[in-house]
């Protein structure tokens, strides 16, 4: 397919992925249905407009995704939401004041009829967000759509933070990339269910944690199980094309990193005891590590090295989103935990 991108009088052809920072071209595209890799806070997603099957079929054919897998959508700040959710309980309002705009989706019952069952999965809820990245909402202003944007590499692989990996993942393939820098959180939102009137439900972990929604709300989150289809829930996610093994056990790290001297080694003691390894020092801080993980995880896979070993951060709810996402991204993570 080729794509023409129209930069202020100047238009040009293309059968190959193009990094502009032109949001006047990014709305052209949407507009005519085609899709745009678009940056935000958390990753760069494939965006589309939500209110077109077409356009949406295009995100799951170019990213290889089970069509009963849910998307995300995505809406400017101050949007109506009563234009496709039925309710929305007093403590989802509380969370959107004070993470919206930001890291944090929220699941809602969706109105009949509202929303593409493509959007939702087949589902009869909506997971929307409002993204905090100025260059998506300058966007999301411009337009009179909601756009879906699940992350822009193919389905299950590392998610891209910068305009560059974007490209790589769809090398042969035409698509505008709009270019607003390396994401500043560096994994996915929260995803948290306002689908009970009284108890919300953190479906998947993020940067926005528990704790931090205990202290707005004053309240635990339900613990119930729960079959909702939800993006990042499969067993294994976020992989890279090498093979990668998580630690929970430094001794056991070691273990494995004198077994495989060319392992590529992501570590919080790495400069201590993996000075002979090629790999990176991990840093001690979770909103760091968040912020390093998918963009080291795709330095590693473009390392000489055949294998890739990562000591896993601490079982706590500060770490939860960056573990989860290391797990999932493991090659043998049902192996790996203590």
């Amino acid at each position: 397919m080729q794509i023409v991108f129209v930069f202020g009088s100047c238009q040009i052809m293309s059968f190959l992925p193009v990094i502009s920072p032109e949001v006047d071209a990014a709305v052209a595209c949407l507009q005519r249905g085609d899709v745009v890799a678009i940056p935000t806070e958390t990753v760069y997603g494939l965006a589309a407009n939500a209110d077109s099957e077409q356009a949406v079929r295009k995100i799951f054919a170019m990213k290889n995704r089970p069509l009963s897998h849910p998307l995300i959508m995505h809406v400017a700040e101050g949007a109506d939401l009563y234009q496709w959710v039925d309710c929305i309980p007093g403590y989802a309002q509380q969370l959107m004041a004070a993470f919206w705009p930001g890291p944090l989706t929220l699941v809602f019952q969706s109105k009949p009829g509202k929303i593409n069952p493509l959007v939702t999965g087949g589902q009869s809820t909506v997971a929307i967000r409002c993204p905090q990245h100025p260059v998506a909402q300058a966007l999301l202003q411009r337009l009179d759509f909601p756009l879906v944007a699940p992350s822009a590499n193919p389905f299950g692989k590392i998610s891209p933070t910068t305009a560059e990996h974007v490209q790589q993942s769809f090398a042969d393939q035409s698509l505008l990339i709009l270019d607003g820098g390396r994401c500043s959180v560096g994994i996915e939102s929260s995803i948290v269910s306002a689908l009970d009137a009284e108890q919300y439900q953190i479906l998947r972990p993020g940067m926005i944690d528990e704790q931090a929604i205990r202290y707005v709300l004053n309240r635990d989150a339900s613990k119930a199980q729960t079959d909702l289809r939800v993006p990042g829930k499969m067993d294994s996610h976020y992989q890279p094309e090498k093979p990668l093994h998580c630690f929970d056990r430094l001794t056991d790290l070691q273990a494995f990193c004198q077994a495989h001297p060319d392992a590529y080694v992501l570590s919080f003691q790495k400069d201590r005891l993996f000075g002979s390894h090629a790999g990176f020092q991990l840093p001690d801080n979770p909103e760091k590590l968040a912020y390093e993980l998918y963009y080291q995880l795709r330095q590693a896979d473009q390392s000489a090295s055949r294998v890739l070993a990562m000591e896993l951060p601490p079982a706590k709810t500060e770490w939860e989103g960056i573990r989860e996402r290391a797990l999932k991204a493991s090659f043998r993570a049902e192996n790996t935990r203590d």
